[in-house]
């Protein structure tokens, strides 16, 4: 995996790629690697600027029971459904493709894929 930031501190962006990749897929998270959760501003906003097929990851963890998490439990869950509600509401309107990835028990990556 390579990674590169670009010139804003907030916004990073990595591509992945490798044997098994059909092609380089652009990811986009806002913050930190280890610890993922946008906001459900940057979330909206990234609805308005992404074109078909861009990814982002919005939320690193166990997004129904935040507390439980291996790494960075927290205890504010009315964010975190929060977003999940506005992740699924995106997805509602058929604007978004939701996905998850499991990285170990209590740790999944949550991706939204633009329609």
């Amino acid at each position: 995996m390579l990674l590169q930031d670009s010139t804003d501190d907030s916004v990073r962006k990595y591509y992945k790629s490798g044997r098994f990749s059909k092609k380089v897929k652009q990811y986009y998270s806002y913050g930190n690697f280890d610890n993922i959760m946008l906001s459900i501003k940057k979330f909206d906003e990234w609805i308005h600027k992404s074109i078909k097929g861009n990814e982002i990851t919005y939320y690193r963890g166990f997004l129904f029971a935040p507390n439980l998490q291996k790494f960075s439990p927290t205890l504010d869950e009315r964010r975190v459904r929060n977003l999940r509600i506005n992740a699924y509401e995106a997805y509602d309107k058929d604007l978004v493709t939701l996905v998850q990835k499991k990285h170990d028990n209590f740790d999944y990556e949550y991706i939204a894929v633009r329609r």
